[in-house]
């Protein structure tokens, strides 16, 4: 599949998304995906956690094998080609990590970041000429049901645009990372929900407490192809990313300066 046919399947966001997403910074998505995709997705993450070895080595990370179809899924394309760049290969998928936890586990996760208007590029927004440009932008795929207020990713709507607090000036106030101040907020979906925001928003983990599942979700950092945010996470290494369909593989390609384009 080309970038074009990327792009001709991308599904679009609605004005209305936009509209919530430009005014707090993410966007809840209930169910994206189907009830195979989900047995198939939680199938690989249990082999993927508890029998590595068993899987063929180009299958072992969280978005490769049966679960790489995540990478450009047309609902997410619709969402990244709106928010990062309308033109696909501008895209690039910058991390991925999981998150499973448990209402037995007994660590916080609870370590607010992020936050304010600032000018680092991955975690910037702005609105510019008509358009939302979001930055470093958070897809998480909620393999399982999460009931509202008890495990969800925590955040601070508007955060993104915050001009009286800044985390990467240290300005942020302390007492508003409180999990009691009022100002943080979370979701609920079923299993098979998309969960969206710009890594601008402050955000957080939180303890898991959802007594019938665990938490099972894949998170996905995608970024604009001129800049670099996180180092390259070891599971998408080259025998992975080389595994991948070929036009997946041109997601995780290095960063270049778009006027700096050589001919071939």
């Amino acid at each position: 599949m080309s970038t074009a046919a990327v792009a001709t399947s991308a599904q679009g966001m609605s004005e209305y998304e936009q509209f919530l997403f430009d005014l707090k910074g993410f966007l809840v998505i209930p169910s994206v995906l189907t009830v195979e995709e989900i047995q198939r997705l939680r199938e690989h993450m249990t082999s993927l956690s508890k029998a590595a070895d068993s899987l063929p080595e180009k299958h072992r990370a969280p978005i490769a094998g049966p679960a790489e179809f995540l990478i450009d899924h047309p609902r997410v394309m619709g969402i990244l080609q709106a928010v990062i760049d309308p033109k696909p290969e501008r895209i690039r998928l910058e991390s991925v990590f999981v998150s499973n936890r448990a209402a037995v586990d007994s660590n916080d996760p609870w370590r607010p970041h992020a936050g304010g208007t600032n000018l680092d590029p991955s975690n910037s927004y702005r609105f510019h000429n008509g358009r939302i440009y979001s930055g470093m932008t958070r897809i998480v795929w909620e393999l399982n049901e999460v009931v509202k207020g008890q495990g969800g990713t925590c955040l601070v709507p508007g955060s993104h645009k915050a001009n009286l607090g800044s985390a990467q000036l240290g300005t942020w106030p302390e007492a508003a990372d409180d999990p009691d101040s009022g100002i943080w907020e979370t979701y609920g979906c079923p299993a098979g929900s998309l969960v969206v925001f710009s890594e601008g928003v402050r955000h957080t983990a939180a303890k898991w407490t959802h007594p019938d599942n665990g938490r099972n979700a894949i998170l996905i950092a995608y970024n604009h192809v001129s800049v670099r945010f996180h180092e390259p996470k070891p599971c998408m290494n080259r025998i992975v990313i080389e595994g991948l369909a070929e036009e997946r593989q041109s997601f995780f390609r290095d960063v270049w300066v778009l006027a700096n384009k050589r001919p071939s």
